[in-house]
């Protein structure tokens, strides 16, 4: 019998792919200025997906070596990056409001996340003291 059930690793690995996206976003972020540096459009959804079925998930490709590397224990084995936009003329296509609003975004996602996970914790906990008495 599993203590925690499905419900703590549904939350754990949803705090798996928060961190992830976060990673990709921070790195959006860093290469605002890097000529044509294409931005990584990995979002939440794929992380997760790929966390539930245990796959293991690789780094992002580089597209030129002058970009800054993703240092995130892991990422996809593959880069959705949006090539087919660039908006300034460097070849750049990150859109530095736009990255910071997703991650913003994310960060709320993430609290909620823990708040729902400290919830469960709690209601363990309270269990595990009337058990006692």
């Amino acid at each position: 019998m599993d203590m925690f059930g499905a419900d703590f690793h549904r939350l754990e690995s949803a705090l798996i792919a928060r961190e992830k996206t976060q990673g990709v976003l921070a790195s959006n972020i860093a290469n605002a200025d890097t000529p044509n540096y294409h931005a990584d459009r990995r979002s939440f959804s794929d992380f997760l997906a790929a966390q539930e079925q245990g796959q293991s998930v690789g780094k992002p490709a580089t597209t030129n070596p002058m970009h800054i590397a993703d240092t995130s224990p892991s990422g996809m084995s593959e880069s959705l990056s949006d090539r087919h936009v660039s908006r300034s003329m460097d070849g750049n296509n990150v859109d530095a409001q736009k990255e910071m609003a997703r991650m913003s975004e994310n960060q709320l996602m993430h609290e909620l996340t823990i708040r729902l996970l400290k919830g469960k914790l709690t209601g363990l906990a309270n269990t595990i003291k009337e058990g006692s008495r």
